[in-house]
């Protein structure tokens, strides 16, 4: 075993640790095994342990551990995204709600002070057509008054 096969190992071993436990999620533990291994391999050459492929089905385990845990978090964010997404929509339909029943309560408001002025304004006016009506039969009263007293 050469000093430069242990290094490499290690050198291996310590970032493909590093980078699966960003990246993966794997646990600690199976990054330990992993780079171990990896270490071995790079020791004592990695023909002797290639002739059973099983440097390359530590690989391909790792890399079918990192896709796994790479989806379960992916489903995770989508979870996460489509949560926070319906409770801004929801969020955004309640303050929209909530400006539309305050513009429906000001026009109501509006309506009835016009309803309200539109009434006074016919009783003025009815008012108006009884005082001019009662005029009018005062004046009729002393024209006819006045026809009697020039007849008479």
């Amino acid at each position: 075993m050469g000093g430069g096969g242990i290094v490499g190992g290690i050198g291996i071993g310590g970032a493909l640790a590093a980078g699966l436990l960003t990246f993966t999620g794997i646990g600690f533990i199976t990054i330990i095994i992993a780079s171990i291994t990896a270490m071995i391999a790079s020791s004592f050459g990695l023909e002797m342990l290639d002739i059973d492929g099983l440097h390359d089905q530590i690989k391909r385990k790792i890399v079918e551990e990192g896709l796994k845990k790479f989806r379960e978090s992916l489903e995770k964010v989508n979870e996460k995204l489509g949560e926070i997404i319906n409770t801004v929509f929801d969020s955004k339909i309640k303050s929209v709600s909530h400006v539309i029943d305050q513009a429906i309560s000001l026009y109501e408001n509006l309506l009835e002070q016009q309803e309200k002025a539109h009434q006074e304004t016919l009783e003025e006016r009815e008012a108006d057509k009884a005082w001019i009506s009662q005029k009018r039969q005062e004046l009729e009263q002393v024209q006819k008054n006045i026809q009697l007293i020039l007849k008479g």
